[in-house]
């Protein structure tokens, strides 16, 4: 039997807590990963309408200065602020199952975009292929995300590990 389209996106739709992100480049263990530090924090939401959010960020003290809030202050540094920027990213839209790859509930490849809003702006109208693989362990719900791609010349491959917060 084939599962619909729509079945795949509501077993999907939920939001879930970053668990952990390994990058590689050049086939080489990045020990601070993205840029996000050694261990970041953040949400991924899938809805089953087709509409999804990622809010990745780092936890270093160094990157995150508890001194500026927002709204931003006249005496908030643009240093500061650039930490901020530099250490997380943003970004929501639509997304959807890639039709060219076999898909099931729990394996296949998710397409996020094109971007509607993001905290890079050359996100923005950006469609993302992200392979996904979902794991169910001692009833817990773990989604495995993988970007590849390459990025100024180097080949780099991101496995960013999800567990299920909320089912949609």
């Amino acid at each position: 039997m084939k599962v619909q389209h729509e079945d795949i996106i509501a077993a999907l739709a939920g939001t879930y807590s970053l668990i952990n992100n390994t990058v590689t480049r050049n086939g080489t263990i990045q020990p601070d990963g993205s840029g996000w530090g050694r261990n970041p924090s953040g949400l991924l939401t899938y809805t089953r309408w087709g509409y999804m959010s990622a809010n990745m960020a780092a936890t270093e003290p160094d990157w995150r200065p508890d001194s500026i809030e927002w709204p931003p202050k006249a005496t908030d540094s643009d240093a500061d602020w650039l930490l901020v920027g530099k250490h997380a990213m943003s970004y929501a839209g639509p997304f959807s199952l890639n039709a060219s790859v076999p898909a099931t509930k729990t394996q296949g490849q998710l397409l996020h975009g094109p971007m509607h809003v993001a905290s890079v702006p050359s996100m923005v109208r950006d469609t993302q292929k992200r392979d996904y693989f979902v794991k169910e362990q001692d009833g817990v719900t773990y989604l495995y995300v993988y970007a590849t791609g390459v990025s100024n010349g180097v080949d780099f491959r991101s496995e960013i590990v999800w567990q299920r917060v909320a089912k949609g």
